[in-house]
Order: C-alpha cells, then sequence, then structure tokens
C-alpha cells in the first residue's frame, strides 16, 4: 500500500490514542508504516505540523452545523456550549490539551473553536476586537483546564469538581 498523507495521520492517530504523545515519534511513527523516518516528510513538514493536523481533526465535529449553538441563542450562551463542546472533543483524546495547544500556538486565530467563537459573539453585539479576545481567552482557559484534568486522571486523582469548576471559570470570562 502506498504511503500517503492520511496513512501517516491515521497511523499517527492510533498512536495518540493508545500511547499518548510522548510515544508519538517521528521514528516510532515510521516503523509503524513500515518506512524510514525521511518518507513522512513527504506527507507531513515536521512533527509541528502533524499535531496541528491532528489537532484540527479532534474538533473538526465542531464545524458540523448540527453542533454549532441556534441563531437565537444569547451570546453567553453559545459561547459556553461551543466551548463546552470544544473541551469534551478534547478531553476525550489522550493528551488531547497538548497536541491542541501546539496547533493552537501555530495559529491562534485559525484554530477552532475560535473562529466559531468570535462569530458567535460578534454576532450578538461584542465588538469584533472584544470578541476576539474572548474567544482566545476562552480557548485558553479551556486547553489549561483540560491539561489540569488529564494530568489528574493520569495520576488517578479525583476530577469530580472540575466541570463545574470549569463552567465557573467560563461564566467569570464572560462576564
Amino acid at each position: 500500500m502506498a504511503l500517503d498523507r492520511d496513512r501517516v495521520v491515521d497511523a499517527a492517530w492510533h498512536i495518540l490514542q493508545s500511547y499518548g504523545l510522548g510515544d508519538l515519534s517521528m521514528r516510532r511513527l515510521a516503523k509503524e508504516l513500515g518506512v524510514q523516518p525521511g518518507a513522512l516528510y513527504w506527507h507531513v513538514a515536521n512533527k509541528q505540523e502533524l499535531l496541528a493536523v491532528l489537532a484540527q481533526r479532534m474538533v473538526a465535529p465542531l464545524e458540523t452545523p448540527s453542533v454549532r449553538p441556534a441563531r437565537n441563542t444569547d451570546d453567553d450562551a453559545a459561547a459556553l456550549l461551543l466551548i463546552a463542546r470544544f473541551r469534551s472533543a478534547v478531553l476525550a483524546v489522550r493528551d488531547g490539551a497538548d497536541v491542541v495547544s501546539v496547533a493552537h500556538a501555530l495559529d491562534p486565530l485559525g484554530m477552532q473553536p475560535v473562529p466559531l467563537l468570535v462569530t458567535a459573539l460578534t454576532g450578538r453585539g461584542r465588538s469584533p476586537e472584544d470578541a476576539e479576545t474572548v474567544a482566545l481567552t476562552l480557548t485558553r482557559f479551556t486547553l489549561g483546564s483540560v491539561t489540569a484534568q488529564q494530568t489528574r486522571e493520569s495520576m488517578d486523582l479525583p476530577t469530580a469538581t472540575m466541570d463545574a469548576e470549569f463552567e465557573a471559570g467560563v461564566r467569570a470570562i464572560l462576564a
């Protein structure tokens, strides 16, 4: 079977889900695919690009129209719904916050959920500058919250209060 970008990304996704980000090296990925590491660079420029593609895969469901808030939802409720769905998508993937953080650092305004949040917040009365600031702040808060939760889970520490703490933090940012 010929090596292509989809096979590279699928294999990387499998390693990430099965073993975590710490085991996702280009060398390991090449071994999994039965190729030399240099062959991967025909399909992804570097590991950062690979992580960005994995992050986009992780948050792709946010771009589905059925996942977006209804147009008549007020801005705080719409933002809360979008950011909660983003959090769920990232939490569902082992080391998801670390992967999305790399992609977010590379393209903070282009990586979901920021564009969706900016659109939702701007369409509901906030200035574009304010909407962008709120969207970036919510996204970065969420990534920090997910990192903390995934770290606690990996150490078998309790996470029972983290959902409520997260929602309180989001509401504080929106206020």
